[in-house]
């Protein structure tokens, strides 16, 4: 990995860990992360960068001083190859749980409509299937149905009514 940063030099050529003396490259980005607490004691950066790069690829990081500052990161075959599931076992394990949710919704709607054969406001619904946000269950459920035209309002001209309730479409 290579990375190149502008920055204020104290010299030129390879920095090396034991005969480092940190200083900022940037200034002006290294306040901005000093304030919003970002940022570690002055010269972390490169020791942490040597430890871990060694912990994990093995290799040595190279810290090149110039009106250019340049980092480059050995990286070993392990710390580039994909890690996780590959692209098929996500889109298997998305689409079963899709599929699980469509059939969990499905089987939802069926009950909605089956306890809407009489006209049910939409406290009566959300308390029929114990759930605490009616509002929520509304928009989720309810609305669907009604666009679907699966249900229907009993006072269609005035969709927020007090009185409102839903009744399945005969």
């Amino acid at each position: 990995m290579y990375t190149e940063n502008g920055n204020l030099s104290h010299g030129h050529g390879e920095l090396k860990l034991d005969r480092f003396e940190p200083f900022s490259k940037n200034p002006p980005i290294a306040k901005v992360f000093r304030e919003v607490s970002l940022a570690d004691e002055l010269g972390s950066g490169m020791r942490n960068t040597y430890k871990y790069t060694k912990m994990y690829s093995g290799g040595v990081p190279e810290f090149i001083e110039g009106d250019v500052f340049k980092t480059i990161i050995p990286l070993s075959s392990a710390a580039t190859s994909m890690v996780g599931p590959s692209t098929t076992q996500v889109t298997t394990q998305v689409n079963t749980q899709v599929a699980t949710q469509d059939k969990v919704k499905d089987a939802v709607y069926k009950k909605i409509l089956e306890f809407c054969a009489d006209p049910k406001s939409k406290k009566e619904i959300a308390e029929y299937f114990q759930l605490k946000s009616a509002k929520e269950f509304g928009k989720r459920y309810l609305k669907p149905l009604i666009d679907n035209g699966c249900l229907e309002m009993t006072i269609p001209d005035k969709p927020t009514s007090s009185k409102q309730k839903y009744v399945t479409k005969k």
